[in-house]
């Protein structure tokens, strides 16, 4: 019994250049987002955070999800300024 395939690709010919790259961007941010977390997990213990008038003390898994996002935000905003269109 055969599998149907897409319409217009042949099984034997290798995937477009894009799917391949978008695979491997995967791939990258799924093994860098395991190691934040186990970073974060392994550092429990709290820290005296200043942020400019205000102190506080916050367990280390806290001050790295806040910089996290705010790192996610911007390099969104910085790579959505400087995409390329598509044609």
């Amino acid at each position: 019994m055969t599998v149907p395939s897409e319409p217009g690709l042949d099984p034997g010919t290798p995937e477009p250049r894009g799917n391949r790259r978008r695979d491997v961007r995967l791939v990258v941010t799924g093994i860098l987002f395991a190691l934040g977390v186990w970073f974060a997990l392994a550092n429990t213990q709290e820290v005296k955070i200043r942020f400019w008038l205000v102190t506080t003390r916050t367990p280390v898994v806290s001050a790295l999800a806040i910089t996290a996002a705010l790192g996610i935000g911007i390099g969104l905003l910085v790579g959505r300024r400087f995409r390329r269109p598509q044609s």
